[in-house]
């Protein structure tokens, strides 16, 4: 009985030993196999993408400014002339599964060519528009379009040009957005006063479409391009199992990720995220100067998050690659954290030090769930679904954002106060930390970059 014993254990000795010589052996072949991950021009795609993100950052700022010009060329009501910018801003969440499809079926380089293509037709549309509703087409919907195709590939490149320091790429990456609300708006500021509408209009599609000049950086990795075959050779062997039409594999594969558990789970996270962290841009200002403080602060004081986003986000790639620290964690902590400090924020928000507190854990925890999205999503359904996980995730997110503002009024609207607004926004942070941190107990990671 012994000796059986014994056999079965030097068996099962022999069997995790050469389980781990395949797992090696795999991981081995897919160092060789991406060569070109985490070096060389790897790095010019990554300026590239930080590149597009400042841009991005910048169209952010300018939606007020666009607001006030259209308000004062079309004079039109502020309810109508606000669907433009709000159509706009929307889009580049909630188009997101648009661009994971443009990904699938292209490549990051043609979705981040396009999206500058766009932006350039729409700001130049807008400035030949007769009347607001052709804004809302020309700026809202196809600059929008533009916005949604640029984000999401703009992401998920990063996650092909790099696996070992992808935390770090994608930290500097995002970054970018900091630092086009920080550097771009000044200039946007100084394009409408020197030029006004028409040439503000015409000038900024000439600074978008530079977006095409990095999206030509672009250049396809091995990576992408395995992904890519992989997504071929899966519709393949399901249309050959099932005998279906080319465009069934294809629709119930797309269908087929919204039964994974894990996704589902980061996309109502990030959805209680935009809903919280909206609410709290909106009112933010506004209840600063309530508290007895002069605009100017409430101004200086959004401006300092948005300089700490810039460092909390590239702080945050930097920590995430420490070995020892788990990337799902990092992930949602800074929900919990703001969500505490959104709920707190009521208490001392009448003094400067209260205000100046609440800003800076603002900025320094707001965009660190944007910098671990890829990786914390190859985790959970693989690199080849990563297109469409980001996709489906930023579609929610958008939702979130859009809802936002409704949100708002109804509280306002029905006697609520800027402290309920806050307290609400907190709710929604901590709610958003759950769902996300509950994905890591349900997760069936995927412990290699080739796998699905």
């Amino acid at each position: 009985m012994i000796e059986i014993d014994k056999t079965m254990e030097k068996s099962n000795s022999t069997s995790e030993s050469l389980l781990n010589k395949e797992h090696i052996h795999k991981e081995d072949i897919c160092k060789r196999q991406f060569a070109d991950v985490d070096k060389g021009w790897a790095w010019v795609v990554l300026a590239g993408s930080f590149g597009t993100f400042c841009l991005m950052g910048g169209t952010q700022f300018a939606s007020g400014i666009v607001h006030m010009i259209l308000l004062e060329k079309y004079q039109t009501s502020v309810s109508l002339t606000s669907v433009a910018g709000a159509v706009h801003t929307s889009l580049i969440s909630i188009g997101a599964p648009l661009s994971s499809f443009v990904l699938e079926r292209n490549s990051c380089r043609v979705a981040i060519v396009t999206c500058g293509c766009l932006f350039f037709l729409g700001y130049l549309g807008t400035a030949f528009a007769p009347n607001i509703e052709c804004v809302i087409f020309t700026y809202g919907v196809v600059a929008g379009v533009g916005g949604a195709l640029g984000f999401t590939a703009s992401m998920v490149v990063v996650g092909y040009n790099f696996q070992r320091r992808r935390n770090i790429a994608m930290g500097i990456a995002v970054a970018g957005v900091g630092f086009g609300i920080t550097f771009l708006a000044p200039l946007i500021q100084f394009i409408y006063k020197e030029y006004g509408s028409f040439g503000f209009f015409l000038l900024i599609s000439a600074i978008y479409a530079q977006s095409i000049v990095f999206g030509m950086l672009a250049i396809p990795s091995k990576l992408e391009l395995y992904t890519k075959a992989r997504r071929t050779e899966q519709a393949v062997a399901e249309n050959n199992k099932n005998g279906f039409s080319s465009r069934c594999p294809k629709l119930k594969d797309s269908l087929s990720i919204l039964t994974n558990k894990e996704l589902l789970l980061l996309c109502f996270g990030l959805f209680n995220f935009g809903l919280g962290t909206y609410l709290i841009y909106l009112h933010l200002p506004r209840y600063i100067v309530e508290k007895g403080f002069t605009p100017e602060v409430a101004a200086n004081l959004v401006s300092l998050s948005g300089i700490l986003t810039v460092i909390g986000r590239i702080l945050t790639g930097s920590i995430a690659t420490v070995k020892f620290i788990r990337d799902d964690i990092l992930y949602c902590l800074p929900m919990f954290i703001l969500g505490i400090m959104t709920i707190i924020y009521p208490y001392i928000s009448s003094t400067f030090v209260g205000n100046l507190i609440f800003a800076i854990f603002l900025g320094s925890f707001y965009g660190n769930v944007y910098v671990l999205t890829t990786s914390v999503s190859v985790k959970h359904v693989g690199i080849v679904n990563l297109a469409k996980a980001i996709g489906i995730q930023y579609f929610f997110a958008g939702l979130g954002i859009l809802l936002g503002p409704i949100l708002a009024g109804v509280i306002v609207d029905n006697g609520g106060t800027y402290e309920d607004s806050f307290y609400t926004a907190g709710g929604f942070l901590l709610l958003a930390g759950i769902l996300s941190g509950t994905a890591s107990f349900v997760s069936k990671s995927k412990p290699l970059e080739t796998e699905t």
